[in-house]
């Protein structure tokens, strides 16, 4: 299992960091977790075109997360491309009327044409695949929003937080992972509604007993302060801070 950080920020606009979006390649399947304005480029730098892409899940809808649905489904639809093989997008609930309201406002310009698109909506449902599965969780942030746990038959695992606060959702989907990756989205001294900070972190991933720990989703605000000592004193595993285009073994 591999996991490539594809945007390790936030809805501001940053020069360093896009909008969040992980690609995870398990067991032969490219799964792409959440998807914000400019992924869809930063997937090509990472080798996956939408043509191989298998699986997208969202942890919830809110559009730094979302933003490029529709340009994935646009460019779909050019026929200078031909996808022959199904697209399942999965989603939480309210996910499919989310859908709805897109195609009425771009109609067959989002349509699939040469694909089978599968559209599923989940709270507590596992998706099973060939070599691995996702299980979700919901966690507290916008209502229905989920952290997904991704496992292979091999005995990997990996747990993607999406956003959420300090909850025991996300430490027990989190429990013993290989790699827990959280949003960390602001400091300890400028905490955020809904959100994590290094500290909060850093207690999730020792209560949940993962060995290895990413923050992302890092605004901006994030630069001027210490992330990384806040963390450290209550977890004393392995700490990445995440980069745009950032590739880690599971």
């Amino acid at each position: 299992m591999r996991l490539t950080i594809l945007g390790s920020g936030t809805a501001i606009p940053s020069l360093r960091r896009g909008s969040p979006g992980l690609l995870v390649e398990v067991a032969g399947s490219s799964l792409l977790f959440d998807g914000g304005a400019g992924t869809l480029s930063r997937l090509l730098k990472a080798g996956i075109t939408l043509l191989e892409l298998d699986r997208v899940f969202y942890t919830h809808l809110h559009p730094d997360h979302t933003g490029d649905l529709v340009p994935l489904l646009f460019a779909l639809r050019n026929p200078a491309w031909r996808r022959n093989k199904p697209l399942y997008i999965t989603g939480p609930k309210g996910f499919k009327t989310y859908h709805e309201g897109l195609v009425r406002v771009y109609g067959d310009w989002i349509a699939a044409g040469s694909y089978e698109l599968v559209l599923e909506e989940i709270l507590k449902e596992v998706t099973e695949g060939s070599g691995f599965r996702v299980v979700p969780r919901e966690v507290v942030h916008l209502q229905h929003s989920l952290c997904y746990r991704v496992e292979s038959t091999d005995g990997r695992s990996l747990v993607f937080s999406g956003d959420t606060t300090y909850c025991d959702a996300i430490i027990e989907a989190a429990k013993g992972a290989d790699l827990l990756v959280l949003e960390c989205s602001a400091p300890d001294e400028r905490p955020m509604k809904n959100h994590l900070t290094p500290t909060q972190a850093g207690q999730i991933a020792a209560l949940a007993g993962c060995r290895r720990l990413v923050l992302t989703h890092f605004y901006p605000i994030c630069a001027e302060y210490d992330i990384v000592t806040p963390c450290r004193k209550v977890f004393d595993g392995e700490l990445i801070l995440a980069e745009d285009l950032m590739r880690l073994k599971v």
